[in-house]
């Protein structure tokens, strides 16, 4: 294709789009306005006070636990029935029964067992062995007590006896004795010398025995205390499974009732099912003892905190019932939506005066804080926000004309406006028009 026909071409596409672009001005401007009502901006008071529907929670919930493991027979009570102090909540098998039985037969056998080691521990053969090496000890203690009193009067007597030899050997070389004599008194010096030295070698021997001797029965003593303490423990964990074992016994044979009167939240067990020992198995909300959760918009997260007084208003056909209130837990930030994927600010509302609501009911909550008089606003129905930013369809002389607007407070039914005068024409529902729609106002 040469530049010449190219040229040809785009020439005859701009043409084309001229003609269509002035076909649409033509339809648009003899095509049948849209029908609308419009509300003028105005100075008013707004307020913070909003209404929200939420569900009453309980505040206090008692757990309910089994202190058995067992399988339920029957369960009698539904969630958000009312119960009083001792009502029937569920009951069990008798498998379950028999199956404790056996278990505390098992645990009295185990426990007698355990108490016929102590004894033989306080009275058997370890006790005989214990007592036969202290009295061993204390024999050799006396022992090594009479050879320490001995020791003095032997070495003496060997002292003596050799200092005598001496003299003897003295005289004899002097011809004043006997060889005879001499050598009597010699061996009499070596014995009483050799006799020293072995009261010195046994009373040695003695202490390191008597040291031997005293560990082994330390040893011993601290074997036999671990033991008597391990069976103390063996015994008392026993005891206390042996009570358990009672206790769920009597549970197990008699209904399981509800500890506490109020209404019922929450059952986790079923007909059929397991159940352990110390496993929650029903929740019990304590009446008049109640809180209401929330889910607020975005962007009342300024507008509410912690300590502000609410309004709980229960509607029975024409009548109202109003309860105090105050905001007990208000999230700072956005969290999902319980019902939905949306961004919420979470709230709770404890319910401070006496009252009979019920876990489950649907109630409104009214919000009270401050408020503006006197500044120009709009009804919020004609606001349409877009990513994070509010606009209007305002009445430019027939036409509608889409325009960003800046707004300050907010509540649930007006916004105020701030960036528009007075008096300015604002189409009430503008999901009906698009921007440059011919509009003609209604009164109805």
């Amino acid at each position: 294709m040469d530049k010449k026909k190219k040229i040809q071409i785009g020439v005859i596409i701009v043409t084309a789009l001229v003609a269509i672009n002035v076909l649409v001005k033509a339809i648009r401007k003899n095509m049948q306005a849209v029908d609308v009502k419009v509300v003028k901006v105005e100075k008013g008071q707004i307020s913070n006070d909003v209404i929200y529907s939420g569900m009453v929670t309980p505040d206090e919930v008692t757990p309910v636990y089994t202190k058995s493991s067992a399988v339920v027979e029957d369960i009698f009570v539904r969630v958000g029935e009312e119960v009083e102090v001792g009502d029937k909540l569920l009951s069990f098998s008798g498998q379950s029964i028999l199956a404790n039985e056996n278990a505390l037969k098992v645990n009295e056998l185990d426990i007698q067992n355990i108490e016929l080691q102590i004894q033989d521990q306080e009275s058997g053969s370890m006790k005989l062995e214990l007592d036969n090496k202290q009295l061993e000890i204390k024999n050799l203690e006396e022992q090594i007590k009479s050879d320490q009193r001995k020791l003095p009067v032997a070495t003496e007597e060997a002292r003596l006896a050799r200092k005598k030899a001496d003299t003897y050997m003295m005289l004899l070389a002097k011809d004043g004795v006997s060889s005879t004599e001499a050598t009597t008194m010699s061996s009499s010096a070596n014995r009483a010398e050799a006799s020293l030295e072995d009261l010195r070698t046994t009373l040695s021997l003695n202490r390191e025995k008597y040291q031997l001797m005293v560990s082994s029965y330390e040893s011993l003593k601290r074997e036999l205390d671990i033991s008597r303490a391990q069976l103390q423990s063996q015994l008392e964990k026993l005891k206390l499974t042996n009570t358990a074992l009672k206790e769920a016994d009597k549970e197990l044979k008699e209904p399981f009732v509800a500890p506490v009167a109020g209404v019922i939240t929450r059952i986790d067990a079923t007909i059929g099912g397991s159940i352990s020992s110390g496993q929650r198995v029903i929740s019990i909300a304590t009446p008049g003892s109640n809180k209401v959760k929330l889910e607020l918009p975005v962007y009342q997260v300024g507008s509410i905190k912690k300590g502000q007084p609410a309004s709980i208003i229960v509607r029975d056909g024409e009548k109202e019932i109003r309860y105090k209130g105050v905001v007990d837990k208000a999230s700072s930030a956005a969290v999902s939506s319980s019902y939905g994927k949306n961004k919420v600010i979470a709230v709770e509302v404890l319910v401070t005066d006496k009252n009979e609501l019920k876990p489950g009911f649907v109630v409104d909550v009214e919000l009270s804080g401050k408020g503006k008089a006197e500044v120009p606003i709009l009804s919020s129905f004609s606001v349409v926000r877009e990513n994070d930013e509010y606009y209007v369809y305002v009445n430019d002389f027939g036409i509608a004309r889409k325009q960003k607007i800046k707004v300050g407070m907010k509540s649930a039914n007006y916004y105020e406006v701030l960036d528009l005068p007075e008096g300015t024409e604002v189409i009430v529902n503008p999901f009906k028009v698009t921007d440059g729609d011919k509009i003609k106002v209604v009164e109805k």
